[in-house]
């Protein structure tokens, strides 16, 4: 799923962990893609950085474009247009 959020937790990912430190703060826009959970407590390395299934390759390139268009509206749109946009379609 794709997803642009305004503030929230960290959710376990260390960059999100670093880039609040630097900030002090959780109040940043941030935007998600998620990979599904398909994969055992623990294994979201493996499964993340492992090989893409054919059909996972397949939806790769719709994904990134509406990524692409995802980010050009943030910056042209705003985080509220966008998010009315582009969160839960």
């Amino acid at each position: 799923s794709i997803r642009v959020k305004a503030k929230g937790s960290d959710g376990g990912h260390n960059g999100l962990k670093d880039i609040q430190t630097v900030l002090q703060t959780t109040k940043y826009p941030r935007f998600r893609f998620g990979v599904g959970a398909e994969f055992s407590k623990g294994k979201q390395v493996d499964y993340v950085l492992g090989k893409w299934n054919d059909e996972e390759s397949k939806l790769l390139p719709e994904r990134l474009e509406k990524s692409i268009a995802l980010i050009k509206s943030f910056g042209t749109a705003g985080l509220n247009n966008t998010m009315n946009a582009f969160n839960g379609k």
